[in-house]
């Protein structure tokens, strides 16, 4: 399949798949027309590699250990094996974190909305836009 037609399957831009191809995180081969064309495989990569940023994990992260995440194993030598075994832990940790912090924003929506359509005060938000002149007479 070509460029555009992953791009609709995947909602990513079709600049984002140029850039996933050049850092090697993707990989495509080009037709004599120029052309890059994927696989159908392709569409559950860039699923992953667009999960994987939308927790932090870098691209040079996901270059080195989507292998692995994709297959499901590690890397065969046991230096291999200690490298992601420390990243992975490394991880864990930072996502255990971003956990308590939606915990905690989600608790305060929750208190908010429970404020908001009960008997409770709220601290509503100021509707009026920032930017905009001031319009009150």
């Amino acid at each position: 399949m070509r460029i555009g037609e992953l791009a609709a399957r995947t909602g990513t831009s079709v600049r984002a798949l140029r850039h996933y191809d050049q850092a090697g995180v993707l990989s495509s081969v080009r037709q004599e027309n120029g052309y890059r064309t994927f696989t159908p495989d392709d569409i559950a990569r860039v699923r992953l590699i667009r999960l994987f940023l939308s927790v932090g994990f870098t691209l040079d992260e996901i270059r080195r250990f989507a292998p692995c995440w994709q297959d499901g194993h590690g890397p065969d030598d046991p230096a291999g094996n200690d490298v992601a075994a420390d990243f992975y832990r490394r991880k864990l940790a930072d996502i255990d974190a971003q956990l308590r912090d939606l915990h905690v924003i989600r608790d305060r929506l929750t208190t908010q909305l429970s404020e908001l359509t009960g008997t409770g005060p709220a601290c509503a938000p100021t509707l009026e836009d920032p930017h905009e002149p001031d319009a009150r007479p």
